[in-house]
């Protein structure tokens, strides 16, 4: 017959939980019981008792743990003393295989890419900061328009695309950006045209954009107007990414904001440098997004997700080469377009994971003009860095990255 061993094991004998199991289960060697444990991560495991069958008793009664004997085996295990040998021995292999997995919550965040801009996810991931929080990260692959929806309707925790939902939530979805990891965007004003120098110069001449609203339009309009030139007197035209930069080369536009990878392609052809966008504005460029009512309603998971991802960022700040080791796991990028990716990514990084009110506050205005929104919100309604400025105060104090 069977006896289970679980979570009723107490005392100094375990709990009969049911006896009506077959008799063709017993031993042929001897008719003795088995043992059955259930482990959530062994799965289920029987092992059989060659000698002293345990007593019948009834469901709920304690049945007394053989002595000690060497010639008690449980198919190679010895069984004396259950609760310490069997169990405990168990239960530390267990806990060897990882109980922070084990009993982890799980959590679903989305992720447009797993590549440098997103490296303290990865990294927080790696070094199993989300474990330490009691967290197990469920990957969702997903742009940010699509991730948005996503956590709009509940489906996902939180979302990594913080400049989508900040639009959504400018169109009334109830959502808040929680953190800013990057809040510098890395693009270069250039024009290849010799003619076209200065921003002045390019006034009624066409700019190439991925789509209208994405973080190049956005940041492109966010320097017209620190320079006081009226966006509206600029043509700004939507070229698909694949097009835009062959666009570019061949003159087709006047002018586009490229990448740090976008520039290392155009080798030997000239072309002027109207602005270093980077070093010019600031707005939400990659970062945390969560729903009103998650947050409202659970705090504390928000801020141990934020913890773990605040670990990993200071970690991948000081750390180069593992940082990029963990990043080309998930990204199938080389290694020489990885060491580009990772400096641009550190050079656009927030200090601590927050960007000041006056950036949010124009930033907002800015969004709010390109989807016509009539009455402009306070920006507070959008943003709530209080916990991830907590983390930050208390990080510093007992906490340092370790290899």
């Amino acid at each position: 017959m069977r006896r289970e061993v679980g979570e009723e094991e107490s005392g100094e004998g375990i709990t009969a939980k049911s006896l009506a199991w077959p008799s063709h289960n017993q031993s042929e060697a001897g008719g003795g019981d088995w043992l059955l444990f259930r482990s959530p991560v062994m799965g289920q495991a029987a092992f059989e008792i060659q000698k002293q069958p345990v007593p019948e008793k009834a469901v709920g009664e304690k049945v007394a743990c053989p002595p000690f004997h060497p010639g008690i085996f449980l198919r190679g295990e010895m069984y004396c003393n259950l609760r310490k040998k069997i169990i405990g021995g168990l239960l530390a292999l267990v806990l060897s295989a990882g109980s922070d997995r084990l009993f982890a919550e799980d959590i679903t965040v989305s992720y447009a890419s797993l590549g440098a801009a997103y490296m303290d996810h990865v990294v927080a991931i790696e070094k199993g900061y989300p474990s330490e929080e009691g967290l197990n990260i469920k990957i969702l692959r997903s742009g940010g328009g699509s991730a948005t929806q996503t956590l709009l309707s509940g489906q996902i925790h939180f979302s990594s695309s913080a400049g989508s939902a900040l639009s959504a939530a400018l169109r009334g979805g109830p959502v808040k950006i929680i953190y800013t990891n990057q809040s510098r965007p890395t693009y270069k004003l250039l024009s290849n045209k010799p003619e076209i120098k200065t921003l002045q110069d390019l006034i009624g001449k066409k700019i190439a954009v991925n789509t209208f609203g994405d973080t190049g339009h956005l940041s492109t309009l966010l320097l017209l107007k620190k320079y006081r030139l009226d966006p509206k007197s600029f043509l700004f035209i939507a070229v698909r990414s694949e097009a835009r930069f062959p666009a570019f080369l061949s003159g087709s536009v006047d002018a586009a904001p490229l990448s740090p990878r976008d520039i290392t392609q155009i080798g030997s052809i000239r072309a002027n440098t109207l602005a270093d966008i980077s070093k010019e504005i600031q707005l939400v460029w990659n970062g945390v997004a969560v729903s009103n009512k998650l947050l409202a309603d659970n705090p504390a998971l928000v801020e141990r997700f934020l913890r773990a991802l605040a670990k990993g960022r200071e970690f991948a700040r000081r750390y180069k080469e593992p940082t990029i080791a963990m990043v080309s796991k998930h990204t199938p990028l080389p290694p020489d377009a990885l060491l580009v990716d990772y400096d641009t990514a550190l050079s656009s990084m927030t200090d601590e994971g927050s960007v000041a009110d006056e950036v949010l506050k124009e930033e907002i205005l800015t969004r709010a003009e390109l989807i016509k929104t009539a009455n402009v919100p306070d920006p507070s309604r959008f943003y709530d860095y209080s916990i991830i400025k907590k983390i930050y105060t208390e990080l510093k104090k007992s906490w340092k990255p370790k290899l």
